[in-house]
């Protein structure tokens, strides 16, 4: 299935190899017509010094030039340099400038820009375009710190599902306030749970904001998460009323939430728990669907947060022609794209195909697609190495385990945008594509028609942006 690209791929990497010669001194010869930028993309941190600074520069110097720059961008990003930029004979160099208003930038949200010139005057190896990324770290996590690590438990789901990313959370305190703490990522959610705890285990639940409830019109706090029951994401909604808050081995010292002789100190409150198809799950006679839960300390080694540098960016969407007939969770079609905070080429796909696993990968302005973790490992059906990713997709009742190759000529990218390769244009999401053997327990590797190697398209596009 992958053979017919080998050819389109060798010519491809025949043009690469012309493209990408250029000297140090960013001198070209033989016209003046002979622009670049001193490079395609900027990743920045911004700070009360509102200026990012990059350089045009040409090639033949004896004569004038004269460029039009064209800039977009968000509305905290302004051209501060003339759009007409001159070319003095002799001049080779023009700084160009991008100011930003320290005012409209809030801490966390990442930001980005374009300037260009007309594309016909750009250097053969050079580059018309440059796309800037800048962010202000910090944000509302800037307030807290990781502390421990806190497990989850249900009895009622515990038994039915197998918990890996929502079993354990970091927990953090306020640097300010060591009674203030945050669930980080509450039972895989992507949202963070508020709460402050006194000394005398008086417990208050803080954020996220109680919401409507449909099935009692009370407000409760609403947890959309990846725990899944039967088959379906499961929703819970915490009662945050003080009557139900609980809080069991408190500890003594600075911290409430603690380690004591007896384990760590656990909070408890009750929830209702519901998918789309069975509303409040119920599971004896008389049930009103009210169980309680909690999460208890553990250890004091904080879970790493691996997505500290990256910011939820798009969502994406799973496709597999053979496939996709037969998935029935819209948890494993879709997955969230994030990207990194200070390198607009890294992203990283969440749990990807519905597993445990996320799918990291950089892609360029120029097309490159290079998967970069998880790491590849050796596969029994031809003792080659790919990523192996043991997803939630099932096929005739058994789960697929997907080995993708990495060559870097079963790699696509469609539809590139501009800025951040991976984004929206007119004619849709950015798509990525590789290849990939789908086995499961019984069948080994899936074959659907005569003649059949194994090997089958797979694809990931995004949808929608954040």
């Amino acid at each position: 299935m992958k053979h017919f690209i080998k050819t389109l791929a060798l010519i491809a990497a025949i043009l690469v190899g012309f493209t990408a010669c250029k000297t140090e001194s960013y001198i070209w010869y033989p016209d003046n017509e002979c622009l670049t930028f001193s490079a395609n993309t900027g990743n920045y941190l911004l700070h009360e010094e509102p200026v990012i600074s990059f350089k045009l520069v040409r090639g033949v110097i004896d004569v004038p030039l004269t460029v039009t720059l064209s800039f977009t961008g968000d509305p905290i990003f302004s051209l501060s340099t003339p759009a007409t930029i001159s070319f003095a004979a002799g001049e080779y160099e023009a700084d160009i400038a991008v100011a930003y208003d320290m005012s409209l930038v809030e801490a966390g949200e990442a930001y980005t820009f374009l300037v260009s010139f007309d594309k016909s005057m750009v250097s053969p190896s050079g580059w018309h375009q440059f796309a800037g990324l800048a962010v202000m770290p910090g944000g509302d996590d800037s307030e807290f710190e990781d502390y421990a690590t806190v497990e989850f438990y249900q009895s009622r789901l515990n038994a039915f599902v197998t918990l890996y990313d929502e079993h354990n959370s970091t927990l953090m305190v306020s640097k300010y306030n060591k009674s203030k703490y945050r669930i980080r990522n509450v039972m895989n959610s992507d949202l963070n749970l508020d709460f402050t705890l006194t000394k005398e285990g008086e417990l208050t639940l803080i954020s996220p904001e109680p919401t409507l409830c449909p099935y009692d019109g009370g407000n409760y706090i609403r947890i959309p998460s990846t725990i899944e029951y039967e088959g379906e994401p499961v929703t819970f909604w915490i009662d945050p009323d003080p009557g139900y808050l609980y809080v069991d081995n408190l500890a003594s010292g600075e911290y409430p939430m603690g380690m004591t002789e007896d384990g760590g100190t656990s909070i408890y409150w009750y929830v209702w728990m519901e998918t789309a198809s069975k509303g409040i799950l119920k599971f004896v006679d008389g049930d009103d669907g009210w169980w309680k839960q909690y999460y208890d300390v553990v250890n004091f080694n904080p879970l790493p947060n691996k997505d500290a540098d990256y910011t939820k960016y798009a969502q994406v969407e799973f496709y597999q022609s053979r496939l996709n007939a037969f998935v029935k969770s819209e948890k494993v079609l879709h997955s969230n794209l994030w990207i990194n905070n200070y390198d607009n080429t890294k992203y990283r796909i969440k749990h990807v195909m519905g597993s445990d696993l996320d799918l990291d990968f950089t892609l360029t302005s120029d097309g490159v697609l290079t998967l970069v973790a998880p790491e590849t490992t050796l596969c029994p059906f031809d003792n080659n190495k790919y990523i192996r990713i043991p997803s939630a997709i099932e096929y005739e009742g058994e789960k697929v385990v997907f080995w993708i190759d990495t060559a870097p000529r079963y790699l696509y990218a469609d539809n590139v945008a501009s800025g951040n390769p991976m984004g929206m244009t007119d004619d849709g999401g950015t798509s990525i594509y590789w290849y990939v053997w789908m086995e499961t327990e019984s069948k080994g590797i899936l074959k659907f028609v005569d003649g059949d190697d194994g090997w089958w398209k797979q694809y990931y596009d995004v949808v929608k942006l954040y």
